[in-house]
């Protein structure tokens, strides 16, 4: 019984410390321009409508003004990127970094996910989504 105890206990340990060590550690990154961009498109389309739904919750005709923020920003071993994020409401913490701080970041599966303080000195995080080299603007 003792043998099987150990044996559990020093699986899980070993999938414990395998699981921790797959996880993207944070790396530094250093902010060199940002800039704010006033974008007009279609709402958004609600989740619950679907293509027979005529109605005008479903299908508004008046564009909606987002806000796309694009910055460049460089990485600890030296590689830049250009990075976006949209903020499609008040409330979303998609907003610009200042420049030439550095800031808490990980790659994550969908983009780049920054750490920072906001205005309020409240701890946040913003997925930004990498944009290819050869793209200017979205």
């Amino acid at each position: 019984m003792w043998g099987f105890r150990c044996f559990v206990t020093v699986t899980v340990i070993l999938s414990a410390i395998a699981y921790a060590s797959s996880r993207a550690l944070p790396s530094e990154i250093k902010v060199l321009s940002a800039e704010s961009q006033t974008v007009k498109a279609p709402p958004i389309t609600p989740p619950d409508c679907n293509w027979q739904d005529l109605s005008a919750y479903c299908y508004s005709s008046k564009p909606i003004a987002y806000f796309e923020n694009t910055m460049v920003i460089q990485e600890s071993d030296g590689r830049s990127l250009k990075i976006s994020c949209t903020a499609y409401n008040r409330w979303s913490h998609c907003v610009d970094l200042p420049i030439n701080q550095t800031f808490q970041a990980t790659m994550e599966k969908h983009g780049l996910e920054i750490r920072y303080l906001d205005k309020n000195h409240k701890m946040r995080k913003q997925m930004y989504e990498i944009l290819p080299e050869n793209e200017s603007s979205r």
